[in-house]
């Protein structure tokens, strides 16, 4: 080998060597990029899980405000329905007094 493919071939080892530290370092930063994104992503999964779960309780306690109102309008229905009764009962009992009074007042 010659003195010039010797240095020739120096050089492209250099070369290598240096496009491998080169490559090397970018590997490195890419794999810290990749960890930070890995934890950014279990924090956004925590986050996700989280509101999910106030979503829900949330949720619940609307359900159980309807149930409330839901069970508040029930016993409003069967006080009208009460009432309603009693209103047919008070009218049926005017009607028997009107027809006493007027079967009277026709006799006189």
């Amino acid at each position: 080998m010659t003195e010039e493919e010797y240095l020739r071939m120096k050089n492209l080892l250099n070369t290598v060597i240096e496009q491998q530290a080169g490559f090397a370092e970018r590997h490195s930063k890419a794999e810290a990029r990749m960890d930070r994104n890995d934890q950014a992503i279990a924090a956004l999964l925590t986050l996700a899980q989280m509101h999910e779960q106030e979503t829900n309780k949330a949720n619940d306690q609307v359900n159980r405000g309807f149930d409330s109102i839901n069970s508040r309008f029930e016993q409003v229905a069967a006080t009208f329905q009460e009432l309603a009764k009693k209103t047919a009962e008070t009218d049926e009992r005017i009607n028997v007094l009107v027809n006493v009074v007027e079967r009277y007042i026709s006799r006189s």
